[in-house]
């Protein structure tokens, strides 16, 4: 089996999917705004945009900035599930001791059949959230958000991968049953800043946020919601802190899940 094979599996896998479940589908599409509406309803609840303003120290567009964190939220949650939770689905169906047994290793398979899904529902999401962007922002939307977020989505992705890889690893030794990662990701994206910008946070959160990948993609993806221009000098930095983290992290991950795999083979934990 080739990687392409791989590749082009991901994709058949979604399209039949879709096929199949149109409620899913449906429920997919609304997803995103209603999670969007909870949180600027919770917001104009108890403060207002004002008041927003001053807790973050910038001069921000609220809707803006919850649109692109709602964007990165919804696309970290789908990689973390889908590729760091796949050894649990896998295990759960009876099917992990073939992936084991693959010609590649587990990281390979999870992450190149998963691109394709990624690649697909990110972006219709993208588009989803276009029509608030472009009443917030008029043609400032397309000149500037559209291409910042598509950026986040793919750049932000690279080192979130490696870093779902290393959770797989771990569930793939540690002969875990239950899902952890239910109650492991919201914290994740809690730490991250998912709701509140991260240098908001005590000194020990800020130290935890930082290594985290998800971060960084959200600090990039809510430059779209600086009532100014972003610098492109800004842009720059963060997307090469994500492409350093992208290293770091598929390089560990690669040789854990490898360690991984050994041992589960030789403790028999599948």
């Amino acid at each position: 089996m080739s990687l392409a094979s791989l590749f082009k599996s991901g994709i058949f896998l979604d399209l039949y999917f879709v096929k199949n479940n149109r409620a899913n589908l449906i429920a997919f599409l609304l997803w995103p705004y209603l999670m969007l509406i909870l949180i600027l309803g919770a917001g104009f609840l108890f403060g207002s945009t004002q008041s927003f303003r001053s807790n973050v120290g910038e001069d921000v567009d609220p809707i803006v900035f919850f649109v692109s964190s709602t964007l990165i939220a919804s696309a970290s949650l789908s990689v973390m599930w889908d590729v760091g939770g796949a050894v649990l689905f896998h295990r759960w169906a009876g099917t992990l001791p073939y992936v084991l047994l693959a010609p590649y290793r587990t990281s390979v398979i999870l992450v190149m059949a998963y691109i394709p899904r990624y690649i697909l529902w990110s972006f219709i999401q993208l588009a989803e959230f276009l029509p608030p962007l472009i009443l917030r922002k008029g043609i400032y939307a397309l000149i500037i958000d559209l291409p910042i977020l598509s950026v986040s989505l793919i750049v932000g992705m690279l080192p979130l991968l490696g870093f779902s890889a290393i959770f797989a690893s771990i569930l793939l030794v540690t002969k875990e049953e239950s899902n952890i990662l239910s109650w492991l990701n919201p914290i994740i994206l809690i730490l991250s800043g998912a709701f509140y910008p991260s240098y908001l946070f005590p000194l020990w959160a800020r130290i935890i946020s930082q290594a985290l990948p998800t971060t960084h993609t959200f600090e990039l993806a809510r430059l779209t919601a600086l009532i100014s221009a972003p610098g492109v000098r800004e842009v720059i930095l963060i997307i090469g802190i994500l492409l350093g983290m992208s290293f770091l992290y598929n390089a560990l991950s690669y040789t854990m899940i490898g360690k991984a795999e050994e041992k589960a083979l030789g403790s028999g934990s599948i």
